[in-house]
């Protein structure tokens, strides 16, 4: 894979974005206007320069199934459940002494993700990463951002994470980060207008015959203020475009997007920790097709990625290629796959369409087409809220507790544990209770919580995954692998 080091450069930045309320958007919106919707090679210009070759990145990036630094250790060694810095026996600081309002069922279920935070807060150069799926309960980075921001200020910074070339729709924002883009042509996932299934791991993909344009600058002086690696996430095809990418502003390196066959690439930069800007320019000479640009430290820290698919039923997932989603997932290397979905397949419930086998049956073949990339992650289903409504649909009691019932018979099956959002709001009609205190907790809408209402939810989960964490590093090591039969392989 190719590296390319930069000097560090300070910059100035616009730190956050506006919360951005979630849009219900029609069929037509999955692709841009006047797209062919499965963005068609045949309709590519194959024109190449001579001049712009000995410009063009090494061997044009590798694809690979693991990124390039050592894997973090499953702490089976005698230094598990050591403290390295005090020597003896880990103890578990004063904050992190957690008594849930509701604990996790199965916690024991995550230890490949705590052994590798344990790693990370013995001091290792590592990094735990979380992918966190779901609808729009995790829409606008809004909930993902809460845990974010608790377990990197408590573990430290691993970076923003992977970020989209382009806020294709409002409820899509990645608050670590300034992204400022123009240009791209795009298809998301929800409405099924990509024939390939290569959506990437965001759900969306990206495209360009030349002009369009992504800059990505990290914030100053708050979480996400340093980044050592950018990585640049495309597919390779018939056809493909060049890209142009400047880092700080510097010298221009074209990676040309153009092969055989379909496959996925990634171009890896390495820079100076510290503040940095990377631009992304589509440069023409075909159609450049990209997935997003990934920030990173060295460690130690966490990275939580949030990938919100706004209106889907939980089974669009499938919609993914197989192998593709596979070698996406494969090579972000997560050691926690969390999946936050239900609210939409509500109405399902309510028009008969869906039961709960039913949905049993769809959740636990999501939760395995995902898993494939990484089988050993650990993965962690946390159930819908209450609702009251889902489009015109009104929602009763029965048809959550039907959903919640079932996520969590699916997490059972998967070998995930479980965290019961609907039984920590209070249950059946807590929804309309938390709209109504002062102040409101929820939106008028009788579908999502607000911020007040996600940071609260987020403060509960983290409490409870942390809580997690310190009873296995007080677990003794001949029972440290309880989780190995829940899927923990």
């Amino acid at each position: 894979m190719s590296r390319l080091r930069f000097p560090s450069r300070l910059l100035s930045n616009v730190s956050g974005l506006a919360l951005a309320l979630p849009l219900l958007l029609g069929p037509a919106a999955g692709c841009s206007a006047g797209v062919a919707p499965h963005d068609s090679p045949q309709r590519v210009e194959a024109a190449t320069h001579a001049s712009e070759r000995s410009e063009v990145a090494s061997a044009n990036a590798v694809t690979v199934s693991r990124p390039p630094e050592a894997l973090p250790p499953d702490n089976d060694s005698d230094q598990a459940g050591k403290n390295v810095d005090a020597g003896g026996p880990w103890q578990p600081r004063d904050e992190d002494r957690k008594d849930p309002h509701r604990a996790l069922e199965h916690p024991e279920r995550l230890s490949h993700f705590y052994n590798t935070l344990a790693a990370v807060d013995d001091g290792q150069r590592t990094i735990a990463r979380v992918v966190h799926m779901g609808a729009s309960m995790i829409g606008a980075d809004d909930l993902p951002a809460v845990l974010r921001e608790r377990f990197q200020t408590r573990f430290g910074d691993g970076g923003a994470g992977l970020v989209l070339m382009q806020r294709y729709m409002p409820n899509y924002l990645h608050r670590w980060v300034n992204l400022r883009a123009e240009g791209w042509e795009h298809c998301y996932i929800a409405y099924l207008c990509m024939k390939d299934g290569r959506y990437g791991l965001g759900g969306t993909t990206f495209w360009s015959k030349g002009g369009a344009t992504t800059t990505i600058s990290t914030r100053k002086k708050e979480l996400g203020h340093d980044v050592s690696i950018f990585e640049l996430w495309y597919l390779a095809r018939p056809g493909g475009g060049r890209l142009h990418i400047q880092i700080d502003g510097g010298k221009r390196t074209v990676v040309d997007t153009r092969a055989d066959h379909l496959e996925d690439r990634y171009q890896r930069f390495e820079v100076e920790s510290g503040p940095h800007r990377i631009q992304v320019r589509a440069a023409g000479h075909g159609s450049a097709r990209t997935y997003g640009v990934l920030l990173e430290t060295d460690g130690p820290g966490v990275v939580w990625d949030q990938f919100s698919k706004l209106g889907v039923f939980t089974k669009r997932v499938l919609a993914w290629n197989a192998e593709h989603l596979a070698g996406q997932i494969a090579h972000r290397n997560p050691n926690l796959l969390v999946f936050t979905y239900g609210g939409n397949d509500t109405r399902r419930v309510a028009n008969g369409k869906l039961t709960k086998a039913g949905y049993v049956k769809e959740f636990a073949a999501v939760i395995a087409h995902i898993r494939q990339g990484k089988p050993e992650a650990s993965c962690l289903v946390t159930s819908m809220t209450d609702r009251g409504k889902s489009l015109n649909f009104d929602i009763t009691p029965k048809h959550v507790e039907t959903i919640v019932e079932a996520q969590r018979q699916a997490a059972d099956i998967s070998g995930c544990a479980f965290f019961d959002t609907y039984a920590a709001m209070g249950g059946g009609g807590s929804l309309k209770k938390w709209k109504d205190a002062r102040p409101p907790l929820a939106a008028k809408d009788l579908k999502h919580l607000n911020h007040r209402g996600r940071v609260k939810l987020g403060g509960w989960i983290y409490d409870a995954l942390v809580a997690g964490y310190v009873a296995h590093r007080r677990t003794p090591r001949g029972s440290k692998h309880l989780g190995d039969r829940f899927g923990d392989r």
